[in-house]
């Protein structure tokens, strides 16, 4: 053969060969992949010609289903350097650059994170301005974003608040820590492999110049450590959900494994954990896309958001399903990701009406099936003493949360002098705000009563600020306000009757001593010295008095009125006397009327 006609075999193989690869490009680039998503071309072959081989993706984003151009931007078609990483992001998926991103392919994602509360922090404002006289509206709605400094309450917010929202944009994806703060998607979504946060710290021990050969997951592997850096903050649910309550501790007890110190440096105190956590539930086990990733409305507070409640696993009644062919298509993609069974019965979120995807029935039997370690936990219902007539209207975590952290003494105050750092700008400047808080204490919280749509509901609160403020413009002013709370340290067993109905602490009073004398009359002492609005430090309300003023971080939340503590404190003197379960107190629970018109003399002199 000669070499004329080797060359035209060369040029023909060479000449299949490119017209493979265009036919490639034009006929896969709208091709549907297996996750339901929209395959974006693959033309990684000049990103790997440098950065190969690389591995540590999750199948849905690994090279061969999307290009490196859909997430770092940049320019895949050029092997010059500075015009391949032209216009490149090194962290995408920051809220800043999701749309050009992370919505390519899940669309509309960039605007629901975007509105959620994680983001807007609206709730946090608004009690921040409303405590600073900025704002009397509790309910107005903020955002993080907008807030400008040219106000003490922003200036605060700005110092002290703001770096606990997913819009905080992060400069490297480094792997998630316990101070992790912001990112955007890649706050949940990223992932690094042990082997992967070896290489990272390589790249950043390099200052950059050692190219990583190991890619970040994206995935739906949303453990708690994702939750922790801001969810340890403020209500701390993060931390009692593992059953650890902050102290004033500085110093911790080498060895005492009753003690934490967190990385940055705050020490915590072992409490009994949420039976949730100990069954092996993450946070994402409850709390759905829709709650995390927000909907696309605007909400004032963490509580308007929230779509979940304890009756869509724990019922005694008949629950709406839906069958696996009735899904959306997105529902449908993330039941196959999950491999979860396509025949059995997802139930349906009884305030929403959002499907639960984890949440099935198979048979007759109602299951959980954790997201991340894929445990069938069989649901159980409630007790028989949850339903009873006079509790109709109380809440489930106020007779199962076992503790809520509350702090009873903060002063808060503003130092020109000292230079403190804008978390939005990042930028240190003149002026500090300082915070000094004690008495951290641990126990069961106080009651209150929730006004919504026409119901009232007993529901858990605690103190959202028992605080002296004082700045360079104002005099020190006293505040007193109490949050409602779900402070995630749920027991599978309920409090006991008189933790409600003989517990000054529950019904607002403080702590001390409330008795029932032989004379037939309540009375209370209190712990701790008196404010200077007249009511023990750590009081809601006074003893048996009425009160004006709302003293609530919410409109529509109070505190019990005098009839509703004399109801209360009624049930309380008969347990004086009569055990939880005797026929009286149970009569007490299926009719409360009915029970006290049948009292005995004796116990009517004791009213």
């Amino acid at each position: 053969m000669s070499e004329k006609s080797i060359f035209k075999i060369i040029i023909t193989i060479i000449s299949i060969v490119i017209v493979f690869f265009m036919l490639k490009y034009f006929f896969l680039t709208d091709k549907t992949l297996e996750t339901g998503y929209t395959s974006l071309v693959n033309t990684n072959s000049t990103c790997i010609t440098c950065h190969t081989p690389m591995s540590g993706f999750s199948k849905a984003h690994a090279p061969d289903k999307i290009t490196c151009t859909s997430c770092h931007l940049g320019n895949n078609s050029s092997l010059d350097k500075e015009k391949a990483h032209q216009n490149m992001l090194t962290v995408p998926g920051n809220l800043s650059n999701a749309s050009q991103t992370c919505a390519k392919c899940h669309q509309g994602i960039d605007v629901r994170v975007k509105n959620s509360l994680m983001n807007t922090m609206s709730g946090i404002i608004s009690v921040d301005k409303y405590v600073f006289g900025e704002n009397d509206n509790l309910d107005s709605l903020f955002n993080i974003h907008h807030l400008k400094n040219k106000t003490k309450a922003e200036n605060h917010l700005r110092n002290k608040c703001a770096s606990c929202h997913i819009g905080n944009e992060k400069e490297n994806s480094h792997p998630i820590t316990q101070q992790s703060r912001g990112g955007g998607c890649t706050a949940c979504h990223l992932n690094y492999s042990e082997k992967g946060k070896i290489a990272h710290q390589k790249y950043i021990d390099s200052k950059k110049s050692h190219l990583t050969k190991i890619h970040p997951s994206l995935s739906l592997n949303i453990t708690d450590n994702h939750c922790f850096g801001c969810h340890s903050r403020s209500g701390r649910i993060a931390t009692n959900y593992m059953g650890w309550h902050e102290t004033v501790y500085k110093d911790t007890l080498q060895n005492n494994p009753n003690y934490w110190m967190l990385d940055d440096k705050r020490i915590f105190e072992k409490k009994q954990e949420d039976i949730h956590h100990t069954k092996g539930l993450s946070c994402v086990d409850c709390h759905n896309a829709n709650e995390v990733m927000g909907d696309g409305n605007l909400y004032a507070h963490q509580e308007d958001a929230v779509s979940v409640s304890c009756v869509d696993c724990h019922f005694n009644f008949e629950v709406k399903t839906i069958l696996f062919d009735d899904l959306l298509p997105s529902e449908k993609r993330i039941v196959r990701l999950k491999k979860i069974d396509t025949l059995v019965s997802f139930i349906r979120a009884s305030k929403s009406d959002k499907t639960l995807l984890n949440v099935i029935r198979e048979g007759n039997i109602n299951y959980l099936i954790t997201k991340n370690s894929n445990q069938k936990l069989q649901l159980t219902p409630p007790s028989n003493n949850c339903i009873k007539n006079a509790h109709k209207n109380v809440s489930c975590s106020s007779c199962h949360t076992s503790w809520s952290p509350q702090c009873i003494s903060c002063h808060t105050s503003f130092d020109a002098n000292e230079d403190g750092f804008d978390l939005l700008s990042k930028t240190w400047k003149m002026g500090k705000w300082i915070e000094q808080g004690s008495d951290y204490l641990a126990e069961f919280p106080t009651l209150g009563v929730v006004e919504k749509n026409g119901q009232k509901t007993i529901n858990t609160v605690a103190p959202g600020m028992i605080m002296h403020l004082k700045n360079d413009t104002i005099n020190t002013n006293f505040h007193r306000l109490f949050a409602p709370v779900s402070a995630h340290t749920i027991s599978s067993k309920g409090q006991n009757c008189k933790t409600c109905h003989n517990n000054p602490v529950a019904l607002g009073y403080g702590r001390g001593k409330l008795e029932f004398t032989k004379n037939g009359i309540w009375k209370f002492t209190p712990l701790y010295e008196l404010e200077q609005d007249g009511l023990p430090k750590d009081a809601w309300i006074p003893f048996l008095k009425e009160y004006t003023s709302s003293k609530s971080t919410r409109k529509n939340t109070r505190a019990f009125t005098v009839s509703e503590q004399q109801k209360i404190l009624t049930v309380g003197s008969c347990l004086t006397c009569h055990k939880e379960n005797s026929t009286v107190v149970k009569s007490i629970l299926n009719d409360y009327q009915k029970a006290f018109e049948n009292r005995s003399n004796e116990c009517v002199e004791h009213s």
